[in-house]
């Protein structure tokens, strides 16, 4: 059966919105906008005048832990599936000293989180990891303003409201 991952329109219009001010700053000389751009710049010979949005937006997916922007879009509207690489969106190394349980498969890892409460299934590239939420949340020092949403459902075809919170709060953790 293939499943497909969430969508999250509203984390996916963040990053678009994010990626349009980091242009702007680019575009006014902000020199830690221009910083972060530096080793694109130097690789692809660009000077400040050629920086596009594209530009700004595969840094930004790059930064999310996707491979491009393309790819980040695939997986933050819900086109990506199970099975494909997701990114490493949800993971962080401030979780490598937790206890995570990682599987190859979906179906292996939600077996195992039916049986294990207060524990997350989260993906990274085309694995699976079940790590336990509130330990979670303190090692990436996140806060949710509903811690809840952590314990949410990424994989179907309609919007949930909870998911698209995280998912949008990681992204601006990440980011900020």
């Amino acid at each position: 059966m293939i499943q497909q991952i969430t969508p999250a329109p509203r984390a996916l219009t963040e990053v678009k919105i994010l990626a349009k001010k980091h242009l702007r700053a680019c575009q006014a000389g902000d020199a830690v906008a221009l910083d972060k751009l530096a080793p694109l710049m130097n690789k692809q010979g660009l000077t400040q005048q050629d920086i596009q949005l594209k530009h700004c937006q595969s840094r930004l997916a790059r930064e999310l832990g996707f491979t491009d922007f393309n790819h980040c879009q695939r997986v933050l509207s819900g086109q990506a599936q199970i099975g494909e690489d997701l990114g490493t969106l949800f993971h962080s190394r401030r979780c490598d000293s937790l206890l995570n349980h990682w599987f190859s498969g979906f179906d292996e890892a939600q077996t195992f989180l039916q049986q294990s409460p207060q524990m997350v299934l989260l993906p990274y590239k085309k694995q699976f990891f079940v790590v336990n939420g509130p330990d979670y949340l303190d090692a990436l020092g996140l806060k949710l303003s509903d811690p809840a949403s952590i314990y949410c459902i990424w994989v179907g075809s309609e919007t949930v409201a909870a998911y698209e919170a995280f998912a949008l709060s990681l992204i601006r953790h990440k980011l900020s």
